[in-house]
């Protein structure tokens, strides 16, 4: 079978032997997870715009099997747990760079097959177990005993600024406004029609769950662009705020003038009479 199971123990958190904090289980996890995933994209020839494939998804699929004591050791299995292992495919090749995270976080160094979507979400993950408050990871390759552990990483050592973006990449954040329309909350992806009819996707937005309350709203979105023949087509980790339009914008009720309204009696200033006469004539004909 090409799944692979993995233990991760924790030292240092804050709870009890065997346990964790859902909060920090959920934030440690969607990292790991997305992570996985821009790996399997990588290697699937899909790191452009769109939804990843069926085969993509599920070879990059992290499953909790088991949280035990001993610290606090997480279990997982990556991968499809239901195909074939072949040696030289991508599965193995997803698995294969999977735990060259764990070998890049306890050195502070990128990989040199890191594309910027992958150093990012490896950021992620050093940030949430940091924040976690665990005092290191060790990984280990296969779950229950005995465990083979191949990465010890010291969270105290951990470089932050190893995964953010390059300075050219920082200096392309944008902001938009338009309309928040598609969404699959479940990959954090959404689409955003600006006042011209262009669609730009949102990939890995922030507080999915504010950005769900936005759907069919007026929003400002801001985060690093994504460029293809120098027109966006894509914001990465943008946060997604509504749009609050200015007063002025709107009829004041109280004038009694709204849409199909009558006009306001009065002269135009710069413009005499007889030339809004002759103006009016003309397009009558």
């Amino acid at each position: 079978m090409s799944s692979r199971a993995y233990s991760f123990r924790l030292e240092g958190l804050s709870t009890p032997s065997g346990e964790i904090s859902l909060r920090d289980l959920a934030n440690i996890a969607d990292a790991l997870q997305l992570t996985a995933t821009r790996i399997a994209r990588q290697i699937g020839g899909q790191t452009g715009r769109g939804r990843s494939t069926g085969a993509i998804d599920r070879m990059s699929e992290l499953r909790l099997s088991g949280i035990e004591s001993g610290s606090t050791v997480l279990e997982m299995h990556l991968g499809d747990s239901g195909s074939l292992l072949l040696p030289s495919g991508d599965e193995e090749r997803v698995a294969e760079r999977f735990e060259e995270v764990f070998v890049a976080l306890a050195t502070n160094s990128s990989p040199s097959w890191a594309d910027a979507a992958v150093k990012a979400a490896i950021g992620k993950v050093a940030y949430q177990v940091r924040a976690s408050g665990a005092k290191s990871v060790t990984a280990y390759r296969g779950v229950g005993e005995p465990l083979t552990p191949w990465q010890v990483v010291d969270v105290g050592s951990f470089d932050l600024r190893v995964w953010r973006p390059v300075e050219e990449r920082d200096t392309d954040r944008i902001t938009m406004t338009g309309h928040l329309d598609k969404v699959d909350l479940r990959a954090r992806r959404f689409r955003v029609r600006d006042d011209v009819g262009h669609d730009v996707t949102l990939e890995d937005v922030v507080d999915v769950d504010a950005a769900a309350q936005l759907i069919g709203k007026r929003v400002v979105a801001s985060g690093v662009a994504e460029r293809e023949q120098g027109r966006v087509i894509r914001i990465i980790e943008p946060v997604l705020v509504h749009e609050v339009l200015p007063a002025d914008w709107f009829v004041d009720s109280g004038t009694g003038v709204g849409v199909g309204g009558a006009v306001v009696p009065g002269a135009i200033t710069g413009i005499a009479d007889r030339e809004i006469d002759d103006f009016l004539a003309e397009i009558r004909g």
